[in-house]
């Protein structure tokens, strides 16, 4: 630890509620002010987000200076935005996953989300605004500098504490949860919430260019494991409260993710149906960047359910549709 060395290890973790321009709200920062000083997720990049991390470091005795690794949990703006100032003004090691790769370095196959766009049934002025509105926000966060890339299994060590990494692909396709097992707690990132049901964003498969990311599948896979590897830790979340059961709330999540396929199949009864249809029958009042994450929930719900041969894609000239497997 670089401030006044040689005193006791703590592996008590710090959360610091920091500021963003987004309608979910505050994002969670957690420190460990322990050796090696480690942030885990950075917030936007705002001046507001800055000195909210700023603040909470100085209630430790630390400044921006001590950091020596940055750990995020996934590539979403919001949770690195900030990586590459804080990390050039320490000199700290960055971390992320390898399968985020192209979030970070701020990529995204705009082309692909036009056409598919297109194909799900919106007009152009729809699929523009959705490009432009996912444009904006990559404003609020600069591409990371070389960094360590983790595959999920690594254990980042530390002096009497550590770091164990999970790979839990859902949300994004890298996402991580971190457990530090002296600590007794489990870091969570956006994978689990107790007041939001996570959506599985769907996106380019990175190990499969020019195709989807099967987002939800992933994502139920993703629960069962955590599930099966429960230790009765607490949760930290990416946003708002802890998560006490965490067992418990997996079963809350997978029966509000059954609600949602229940509707999506109960609509596709009527006949076959555009995701966009399906957006506008589930989300009647959704606009601008918000039809990029309705669209994006539905899309990730008929993957799932075509993997369980329950929904089969009609492929058209221009368009898909979705219908009800016989």
């Amino acid at each position: 630890m670089k401030p006044g060395g040689g005193g006791v290890v703590r592996t008590r973790v710090r959360t610091i509620p920091v500021p963003t321009p987004f309608p979910v709200g505050p994002v969670n920062v957690h420190l460990v002010a322990a050796d090696p000083v480690t942030l885990f997720d950075t917030g936007p990049m705002t001046d507001d987000a800055y000195a909210a991390v700023a603040a909470g470091l100085a209630a430790e005795g630390l400044a921006v200076r001590d950091l020596e690794r940055i750990v995020i949990t996934h590539g979403h703006q919001d949770h690195y935005g900030l990586g590459a100032r804080l990390a050039a003004e320490s000199g700290a090691v960055l971390f992320g996953s390898r399968l985020d790769r192209a979030h970070f370095r701020g990529g995204r196959n705009t082309r692909a989300l036009l056409d598919d766009l297109a194909r799900s049934g919106f007009g152009l002025p729809i699929r523009a605004a959705v490009v432009l509105g996912v444009a904006a926000v990559g404003r609020f966060a600069e591409p990371f500098p070389p960094h360590t890339e983790l595959e999920g299994g690594e254990t980042l060590p530390g002096d009497g504490w550590s770091i164990e990494v999970l790979s839990t692909p859902g949300h994004t396709p890298g996402s991580l949860v971190f457990r530090l097992p002296e600590a007794g707690l489990l870091l969570t990132g956006d994978t689990v919430l107790r007041d939001i049901t996570p959506n599985a964003i769907v996106d380019e498969d990175p190990q499969r260019p020019g195709e989807r990311f099967r987002s939800l599948s992933r994502y139920f896979e993703t629960l069962a494991k955590l599930r099966d590897r429960d230790r009765g830790e607490t949760a930290l979340t990416g946003h708002g409260e802890p998560v006490t059961d965490l067992r418990a709330h997996i079963d809350l999540l997978e029966e509000r993710y059954r609600r949602r396929a229940f509707k999506i199949e109960a609509a596709l009864a009527r006949g076959p149906l555009t995701a966009r249809e399906l957006v506008t029958e589930l989300f009647p009042r959704v606009k601008t960047l918000n039809v990029f994450l309705a669209w994006s929930e539905v899309t990730g719900f008929l993957m799932y359910l075509e993997d369980l041969a329950r929904v089969e894609k009609i492929e058209e000239r221009l368009l898909d549709r979705y219908r009800l497997v016989a």
